[in-house]
């Protein structure tokens, strides 16, 4: 297990044509199982801090391991 990015694609609300993806790292080692279970509660309380914003979809994804940094 590693950390864990939720992918949230999120849109205005005053222009729902305009979409982005925003991430979250998940600060405890879960695997992609537990992510999608606990996630809900992320997106939650992340919507409630971005009220202009709405959440149309999300998805767990793992680092990417070939990456330059």
């Amino acid at each position: 297990m590693g950390l864990v990015t939720i992918v949230l694609t999120v849109c205005l609300v005053s222009a729902p044509e305009r979409c982005r993806e925003e991430s979250l790292q998940l600060d405890t080692q879960v695997s992609l199982t537990q992510c999608m279970f606990q996630s809900a509660m992320f997106v939650a309380n992340w919507s409630q801090l971005h009220p202009a914003l709405r959440v149309k979809k999300w998805r767990c994804k793992l680092p990417d391991v070939d990456r330059v940094i």
